[in-house]
């Protein structure tokens, strides 16, 4: 008979409730009640038996060839335009300043306490 460690005896204990869990049809947090662990424990050991493939895996940078298309030059009204974020408009005319359109859009992007 081989020998097993107490850490891979817990492991092997929580992969077998992880199984049971996933035969229950019931929620995590009533399984969790009902088996007395928490769901803390539950979440943890989840994490930590998945398989390593099933990991997120951050995607390496990529480039896209484009094609660039010849377009017809966009109008432009002759005042400027208007922006409407979160109920407010803001008209913005030729020369305004970047950083404070900026500013303005960020502040009323920012909820309310």
């Amino acid at each position: 008979m081989p020998y097993v460690t107490a850490r891979e005896a817990l492991a092997q204990e929580w992969q077998e409730r992880l199984d049971d869990f996933a035969e229950s049809q019931t929620t995590v947090q009533e399984w969790c009640d009902f088996n007395g662990v928490s769901t803390y424990q539950y979440y943890y050991w989840r994490r930590r038996l998945a398989p390593v493939n099933s990991q997120p895996q951050t995607a390496s940078p990529s480039f896209l060839a484009l094609d660039l298309v010849e377009s017809a030059p966009v109008p432009t009204a002759p005042g400027g335009l208007t922006i409407r974020v979160a109920g407010a408009a803001i008209e913005v005319s030729t020369g305004f300043d970047p950083a404070m359109l900026r500013a303005v859009v960020g502040a009323l992007a920012t909820p309310l306490c």
